[in-house]
């Protein structure tokens, strides 16, 4: 409020934008190298995304159930949206980009 009309706001205020996907158990759970690989191409630069599964049994007798889990990280700068300089746009798309490849390859791998 103290800041004249044509004054930016000091870059001070971030906060930590997180998308996280995760999948239910697979039993032909993916290759996460390839995956990786190509999220890394839908996400981008923009979008850096961890890629991460756990295998977990259920008993000793039990085959493994991988479940798969994938985090985006990005810092956003409130001056910078409140400037107009910083579009989430882009990033809810490649967003929507990650969760449309992962519905179309979970028939795959969930057999």
């Amino acid at each position: 409020m103290a800041l004249e009309d044509e004054e930016d706001p000091p870059d001070d205020y971030h906060f930590p934008l997180t998308f996280t996907w995760a999948l239910p158990p697979l039993p032909n759970g993916p290759d996460l190298l390839r995956l990786a690989i190509d999220l890394a191409g839908i996400g981008g630069i923009e979008l850096p995304l961890e890629v991460s599964a756990i295998d977990s049994f259920a008993s000793a007798t039990d085959g493994p159930e991988r479940r798969l889990s994938i985090v985006a990280r990005i810092p956003v700068s409130l001056s910078r949206v409140l400037a107009g300089m910083e579009l989430l746009c882009d990033i809810f798309d490649r967003c929507l980009a990650v969760s449309r490849y992962l519905l179309e390859s979970a028939d795959a791998w969930l057999g």
